[in-house]
């Protein structure tokens, strides 16, 4: 980021949820913020790890943070 602020303009807990009730929701929630700002999550699913990158892809959109190591926390920054 040049000189940019990440804003976190919403904050979702996706705990005890599948990935295709979470993959549902990401599609919906991230046209809910605008270009540039961030969508943080939280989950206990650990399927997430595997397919939050493909997701990001497929959608056009940047996993812009992880917590790989706990598997929680995810932020996604929106691109289109």
């Amino acid at each position: 980021m040049t000189g940019e602020k990440a804003v976190i303009a919403k904050e979702l807990d996706y705990m005890g949820w599948g990935c295709y009730q979470i993959n549902l929701s990401l599609r919906v929630e991230i046209k809910t913020i605008r270009l540039g700002e961030i969508l943080k999550f939280v989950t206990d699913n650990p399927k997430v790890n595997e397919k939050i990158f493909k997701w990001c892809q497929t959608n056009k959109q940047e996993l812009f943070l992880s917590d790989f190591k706990n598997g929680k926390y995810y932020y996604i920054k929106r691109l289109s």
